[in-house]
């Protein structure tokens, strides 16, 4: 469904270039759940965001569905491929309803029905209609996420790019989010590419994965070995370690001498 080879990202020239992706390279299969992980400014994100059009491809290819996406990217490349951004505060217009933004992009692709592909997808996220007319100010984090989603998905997209998509949410709202997505992927046959920092979030939603450190890829590995804290790489190791967090040991009480 999604192949990418040799993907180079660089911004600016001479002493300001900055090689945010260097020479990438991985692919995802139909229906599977791909993930990129590593640090902050590891350049997983950048790829996401050179998919689907908002970064520029300095070098290398990139093929959905079996076909190169162009520069800029087509309307039909919107039909296959949404994205799904980290913060649902900034990613959805503060004076748009619900309504207005769900119905944005079945107006800019000239679809009809449009009442009831709104309902259906306000369904598909376990919203109902009442949420229709609301404004994001009067949603919680988790509801204005499930809203992201439900815009993503109203073209019946096949590709959802994930950008971190539970990071700015509470602990028991991530849980929530993270299953409705393991039951959408399921139910509508979806690929995902989940980018973030949490192994648990990946090992939870993916099958495969990509370590990334300085833009690079340092190792593709599987859910199953980062469950087992199997690793090959050294940097991956250290990702696995620091995801276990920190235990406090408490001192060994000195025993008192014999009498």
């Amino acid at each position: 469904m999604l192949d990418i080879q040799n993907l180079q990202v660089v911004y600016g020239t001479g002493r300001m270039r900055v090689d945010a992706v260097k020479n990438v390279s991985f692919h995802v299969e139909p229906g599977a759940a791909y993930g990129l992980v590593g640090e902050s400014g590891s350049g997983k994100s950048t790829v996401l965001r050179a998919i689907c059009g908002l970064a520029p491809i300095t070098s290398g290819r990139v093929s959905v569905d079996g076909a190169a996406v162009t520069t800029p990217r087509s309307k039909a490349f919107y039909r296959t491929v949404q994205m799904v951004f980290q913060d649902p505060y900034a990613s959805l217009h503060p004076r748009h309803t619900v309504d207005r933004t769900l119905s944005e992009p079945l107006a800019i692709h000239g679809e009809k029905d449009a009442e009831a592909r709104i309902l259906q997808a306000l369904k598909e996220v376990g919203l109902g209609p009442s949420f229709r007319f609301r404004y994001p100010h009067q949603l919680s984090g988790g509801q204005r996420q499930r809203i992201a989603i439900a815009r993503a998905l109203i073209l019946r997209p096949k590709v959802l790019l994930l950008d971190e998509p539970t990071s700015a949410l509470d602990a028991s709202v991530q849980a929530e989010i993270l299953n409705l997505l393991n039951d959408l992927r399921r139910r509508l046959g979806l690929t995902y590419i989940l980018v973030s920092h949490d192994l648990a979030v990946v090992a939870h939603l993916c099958e495969r994965l990509l370590v990334m450190q300085h833009g690079e890829a340092v190792e593709e590995t599987t859910a199953d070995a980062l469950r087992s804290g199997a690793a090959s790489n050294t940097y991956t190791q250290s990702l696995i370690q620091a995801s276990q967090g920190f235990t406090r040991v408490a001192p060994q009480t000195a025993r008192a001498p014999a009498a």
